[in-house]
C-alpha cells in the first residue's frame, strides 16, 4: 500500500452497503480502505491491524449510537478525520457531531463526488458541510450556546425548502431566479414566501431578510459548500461555541 494513500475504516451496520461503499472508494487512486466494521469491538480490531486517517460512520451501529461510537474513537485518536455517512437528517445529531469534531456529513443518497469530497477534506482536517445543513447547525448550536430569541425560535419553525427560498431572498434574486436556482415553478416559490412570512409573523419579503440575519441565517444555497476557514469566520464572529478545524 502506497504510504501517501488515505487509510480509510467504512463502518456501517449494513454490511452490503458497507462493503458496495468501500469498494467504490477504493478505486481512487489516492484512497486506500483497509477494512469495514459493523459494531465497536470490530472497529477496535480494525484500529489493532491498522493505521487509519478517516472513517466514515454511520449512526446507527447494531444498537449503539453512532455518535457516540466516534466521540470514544476521536478521543483515543485524536488526529483522526470522521465523516458521517448517514439516511438520517436530525439536525440536533448534526450541532452534536459537529461539536465533537465530526468533519463532515454526507446523506446516504446523495453523490459519491459529495463523499470523496468529504473524505479527502477531512485527511486534510478540514470540515466539509453542505451549505444548506450548515445553516441549521448553527442556528441550533447557538442555541445550545446561548438562550434563544424570539427570531431562532421562529426560523426553528421552517422547513428546508423554506429556508433555501429564505437564504436565496437573502440574495436578492426575483422570484423567477430563485424558481431557477432551486428548480421549482414560481408559483411554489411564491407559495413558500407566504408560509415564510406567516411564521415569522412578518410582512414582507424584505423584512423577512432582515429577521433571518438577526437569527444569524446565512445565505447560501443548497448546492454550494461553505470553505472551512469561511466557516470559522462566520462562527467565531457570531460568539458559537462551534470551532471548526482548518
Amino acid at each position: 500500500m502506497q504510504q501517501n494513500r488515505i487509510r480509510i475504516a467504512v463502518i456501517d451496520e449494513h454490511r452490503v452497503f458497507a462493503e458496495a461503499l468501500a469498494g467504490r472508494l477504493s478505486v481512487e487512486p489516492d484512497l486506500a480502505v483497509v477494512g469495514t466494521a459493523a459494531s465497536s469491538g470490530e472497529i477496535l480490531d480494525l484500529f489493532s491491524q491498522h493505521e487509519i486517517d478517516v472513517v466514515t460512520l454511520d449512526l446507527d451501529l447494531a444498537g449503539e449510537d453512532g455518535l457516540a461510537v466516534g466521540r470514544r474513537l476521536r478521543d483515543r485518536w485524536p488526529d483522526l478525520g470522521i465523516v458521517v455517512v448517514t439516511a438520517a437528517a436530525d439536525d440536533d445529531r448534526v450541532g452534536e457531531a459537529v461539536q465533537m469534531g465530526v468533519r463532515g456529513w454526507v446523506a446516504k443518497q446523495g453523490a459519491i463526488e459529495a463523499l470523496l469530497i468529504a473524505v479527502r477534506g477531512a485527511a486534510r482536517g478540514e470540515t466539509h458541510l453542505p451549505a444548506a445543513l450548515l445553516t441549521r447547525v448553527l442556528v441550533s448550536l447557538s442555541k445550545r450556546g446561548r438562550p434563544s430569541t424570539p427570531e431562532t425560535d421562529a426560523i426553528a419553525l421552517l422547513t428546508a425548502r423554506e429556508l433555501d427560498v429564505l437564504r436565496c431572498l437573502m440574495e436578492g434574486p426575483s422570484r423567477n431566479e430563485i424558481g431557477a436556482m432551486l428548480d421549482i415553478s414560481p408559483n411554489t416559490v411564491r407559495t413558500h414566501i407566504q408560509s415564510i412570512l406567516r411564521k415569522l409573523n412578518v410582512h414582507s419579503a424584505l423584512t423577512a431578510v432582515a429577521f433571518a440575519r438577526r437569527a444569524g441565517v446565512l445565505g447560501a444555497r443548497e448546492d454550494e459548500v461553505i470553505p472551512p476557514n469561511d466557516v470559522g469566520r462566520f462562527v467565531q464572529e457570531r460568539g458559537s461555541p462551534v470551532v471548526v478545524s482548518s
